[in-house]
């Protein structure tokens, strides 16, 4: 999944950053960015708002609560369905 646009524009996002992720796929789409402090809330706004424009989507609030939104995988799943117009996710 990280392979996709979106799977590089928010790993590139983490990078810029100087956050590091496990070489696995799996645990590097499992991680708990929020949980572990990787950002803080100025860091959380400005990842949606570059992810917003950058893909022409919006997030929802229920979608920066939920618990997709809190891993990357579920991030890069959040944006894809919202690229695909899918409405509520």
């Amino acid at each position: 999944m990280t392979d996709t646009e979106a799977g590089a524009a928010v790993l590139g996002f983490f990078a810029g950053r100087g956050i590091e992720f496990p070489a696995d796929e799996a645990a590097r789409e499992g991680y708990e960015y929020l949980d572990t402090g990787a950002l803080d809330s100025m860091g959380i706004v400005s990842m949606v708002m570059e992810l917003e424009q950058r893909f022409g989507i919006r997030f929802e609030a229920e979608d920066m609560q939920s618990v997709e939104f809190r891993t990357i995988g579920g991030l890069i799943s959040l944006i894809e369905r919202r690229r695909a117009g899918a409405g509520d996710v």
